[in-house]
């Protein structure tokens, strides 16, 4: 089934014409899949370098990055609501202000923002909008449609407290749900997609594999021996962080299935992570100070994937820096909506089609930003990183800086700054990134 399934993607770049400008061969901008996997950064995919660990086995992201583009060093924030906001806005955490995840009715994003959904509805495209899954954004039941999404049928909170039970809100209306959550989910954006006369833009955002680790439905999973009482689920986290994976590349390539050929050949698919994966799921990879909500690269070097209409080279991988905010300006131009018409004089996101279409396509970022920050974030992991090609600077709000060579240290074991000198290219790194983060302003105060 994903053999024939990416063939068919794998041929859609083959194609002749312009429409947008960067877009070849398609006669009206292409519809637009995005899938976000929670808390799982790139240890968890065998399509990224093998860091020594066991990885749940995913054959329909695999299929992705063999036929689509695989971005090597993709950052987002450290945590689920920021990144949200970020790929929803365009813009660093110190301008939306989401710097933490939002947690009840506390700190959601704020009402007047202008989110992307809003943006393609009023730009012109023609599309139709939906998100399934996962908002954190926000309690407001009726707030993923009033910023923007014609359609949502999802959970509100960071969180389902049980994904096999759970409450769902379906364009403002509670719907009780006794489906496992990641079958549901697709199961909502199947059926969405089925009806849509094009183009549209859809985000399936997956709860899994966050918390709480609850094992699939066997046929969807592949690791065995799990009981899924609670003493076996703390004995054997990392097994069933696998197994949450793997029912959700399971369901991804059902749903990838169950869209028609011809829909799928004008649909440009976007696998992404939200953060970093959990220490406890990392097998002693990392640990919780340096994995999820964190600066480090545990928290923050994230998968991203892109294949599908109009992009080029198949299992082509990119090394160059980008972001998950920069899928903002990239599903923009997508879409045939001028970023400059956004009139935003604070905008942060670039357009990834110059590397989707163009191999030998230069870096699009000189730096790249993460941020954490509110009352809801240790106070340890408060502050901001920030890297180049080859260096990263981590400054913590209490004081303290870290600095890594991610060339050589990609774990980041050795801080730099506590040798006795920094060679000339580590301390010309230094000086740069050190300028740069001076120029920003102060995080937003604790409040």
């Amino acid at each position: 089934m994903f053999t024939s399934l990416w063939i068919l993607l794998a041929g859609c770049g083959e194609r002749s014409g312009e429409v947008p400008d960067r877009l070849n061969g398609l006669e009206r901008p292409p519809n637009v899949l995005l899938m976000i996997v929670d808390d799982a950064g790139v240890d968890a995919f065998r399509c990224y370098p093998d860091l020594g660990i066991e990885r749940p086995t995913t054959p329909t992201i695999d299929a992705l990055c063999q036929q689509g583009v695989v971005f090597d060093q993709a950052w987002s924030s450290p945590l689920c609501s920021p990144t949200r906001a970020g790929l929803f806005t365009g813009r660093h955490a110190y301008r939306h202000g989401q710097g933490q995840a939002v947690a009840d009715e506390s700190y959601p994003m704020a009402a007047e923002t202008t989110l992307l959904p809003t943006i393609l509805g009023q730009g012109g495209s023609g599309m139709t909008t939906a998100l399934f899954g996962k908002w954190h954004l926000g309690t407001d039941v009726d707030g993923p449609n009033r910023m923007g999404f014609h359609h949502f049928s999802g959970s509100m909170g960071g969180e389902v407290d049980d994904f096999y039970s759970y409450d769902k809100i379906v364009n403002g209306q509670t719907v009780a749900v006794d489906n496992y959550a990641t079958t549901e989910t697709v199961d909502d954006a199947s059926a969405w997609i089925g009806t849509r006369a094009g183009p549209w833009f859809a985000v399936v955002s997956f709860n899994a594999a966050h918390t709480p680790f609850h094992l699939p439905p066997d046929d969807l999973h592949h690791q065995e021996g799990l009981t899924g009482d609670g003493g076996d689920i703390n004995r054997n986290t990392d097994a069933y962080f696998r197994a949450m994976v793997e029912a959700m590349d399971t369901e991804m390539g059902r749903l990838l299935s169950e869209i028609s050929p011809a829909v799928l050949e004008e649909t440009v698919v976007i696998f992404m992570g939200d953060n970093g994966s959990m220490g406890a799921t990392m097998q002693g990879l990392l640990p919780n100070s340096q994995a999820k909500s964190t600066l480090y690269q545990g928290g923050v070097h994230v998968p991203l994937v892109i294949g599908g209409a109009g992009v080029e080279g198949a299992g082509r991988r990119v090394d160059h820096m980008v972001a998950t905010m920069d899928l903002h300006a990239t599903i923009l131009e997508i879409a045939g909506v001028p970023v400059e018409a956004l009139g935003e004089a604070e905008y942060d996101s670039v357009s990834l089609l110059p590397l989707l279409q163009d191999p030998q396509a230069g870096p699009l970022h000189e730096l790249l930003l993460a941020e954490t920050f509110g009352t809801r974030v240790k106070d340890a992991y408060q502050g901001r990183a920030v890297r180049d090609e080859r260096f990263k600077l981590i400054d913590i709000e209490l004081g303290s800086e870290h600095l890594y060579d991610l060339l050589a240290d990609p774990l980041e074991s050795v801080d730099l700054l506590e040798s006795e000198a920094l060679d000339a290219q580590a301390q010309a790194s230094y000086s740069a990134l050190s300028a740069y983060l001076a120029t920003l302003p102060e995080l937003p105060p604790d409040e």
